[in-house]
């Protein structure tokens, strides 16, 4: 399993200017043999010198200065861009559409360089190479354990650097008490979350809250950006910097507290059942805004390595009765309440779709073969993997 440590650095002036330079280097490299590529399909990606040495000759000046693997990194990163876009082209990569690479601009101020040298942690300091030296970092709780794998230096919007380390390891151990919790998801603030045993989680919202802020900053910016200078005065970089402050936060905020719900959880329960719901494709329609703020694509994601992730076909989980297995085609969007019509159950449509997820889930795992016949819901008693639907006809409940 991959892992990934990420820790804080503040870095000094001087290796600060050596992380632009190597920033820059890099990008420089990345752009010239986009450029060229398209120009000649069918010309051959070779390292950083060969490429200067023939179309940009002054930078092999310019690499004597930064360390030469970061260099090597973004050449295996294009390869890597080239193939998987000539694959997609000719089908070999199922479900996944790859775009070739595109320039890397200079104004964009979140970037980064990777490195595949072995860290050292030396006096609370980080230890890299020699032109690096010795970097202050935030590490004072715990060293990244495992089998090394690269180091990744990252720049913020708001310029704080950031050094992420991947190790492989073992996968940690994870509670097995066979307890199973269904969720359902909404992009109703109040019922943003719905678990099956009835609790529901409302959604913060971060980034509304900020919203207010960020329009008037935003129109600042606006209002100071002068049309074809390369420059820009120092208001405007003020407020430019103050809306990725404020976004900052919001991230921050919004990263803290999925990380909070999903680490209770699985300090709960073994699975964890949710929708498999294309994110993606809603934020394309007319959630953008909702799906985003809420983050729970990213809770999945945390989920997914804290606890065993099941998803489930979301179809009809609304209009299913958890008690009969009837499905109700009366029900539809906005109704919140509603009876079966034929075991006379009323229902929360948020928790009955909870609990049929839950139900889904648990069909799922026995299918599978677990090595667990049955699986304790979310109140602790065992909970029977099959179960029998009621055929979905209108003349079942006679209307």
């Amino acid at each position: 399993m991959l892992k990934a440590y990420e820790y804080r650095i503040y870095p000094t002036s001087q290796q600060e200017e050596l992380f632009n330079k190597t920033l820059g280097l890099c990008r420089l490299y990345f752009n010239t043999v986009v450029f060229n590529k398209n120009q000649n399909h069918s010309m051959l990606i070779q390292g950083y010198k060969p490429t200067f040495e023939k179309f940009k000759p002054e930078a092999l000046e310019w690499i004597k200065e930064i360390d030469s693997v970061p260099l090597t990194q973004t050449w295996s990163d294009v390869c890597a861009s080239y193939n998987n876009f000539f694959k997609s082209l000719k089908g070999e990569r199922k479900g996944k559409f790859s775009k070739p690479p595109r320039f890397k601009s200079k104004k964009n101020p979140k970037d980064s360089f990777r490195y595949s040298t072995k860290p050292k942690f030396v006096n609370g300091k980080l230890y890299l190479t020699k032109k690096l030296g010795y970097i202050d970092i935030r590490a004072s709780c715990r060293f990244c354990e495992g089998k090394f794998k690269n180091v990744t230096f990252r720049r913020t919007a708001t310029g704080k650097w950031f050094v992420k380390i991947c190790v492989e390891k073992k996968d940690e151990s994870k509670i097995h008490n066979g307890k199973a919790i269904g969720i359902d998801w909404n992009c109703d603030d109040k019922d943003f979350m719905t678990f099956s045993d009835g609790t529901k989680i409302k959604c913060p919202r971060f980034l509304r809250k900020k919203e207010k802020q960020l329009s008037r900053w935003q129109r600042v910016k606006s209002k100071r950006f002068a049309e074809g200078q390369e420059i820009q005065s120092s208001g405007y970089e003020k407020a430019k910097m103050k809306v990725a402050k404020l976004h900052e936060k919001v991230a921050w905020q919004r990263k803290d507290w999925l990380h909070k719900v999903s680490r209770d959880l699985a300090n709960k329960y073994e699975y964890v059942i949710v929708e498999d719901i294309n994110l993606q494709s809603m934020s394309q329609m007319r959630h953008g805004k909702v799906v985003g703020d809420g983050g729970f694509g990213m809770f999945r994601q945390m989920l997914a390595y804290k606890t065993t992730l099941v998803k489930v076909n979301p179809k009809n989980t609304s209009k299913t009765c958890h008690n009969c297995g009837f499905v109700n085609p009366k029900v539809k969007i906005g109704v919140k309440q509603w009876i079966c019509l034929v075991c006379g159950v009323s229902h929360d449509r948020d928790i009955n779709a909870a609990q049929n997820i839950l139900i889904k889930g648990v069909t799922s795992l026995g299918v599978v073969g677990r090595g667990r016949a049955e699986i304790t819901n979310a109140c602790g008693e065992p909970m029977c993997s099959a179960k029998q639907e009621v055929p979905n006809t209108i003349e079942s409940f006679g209307s």
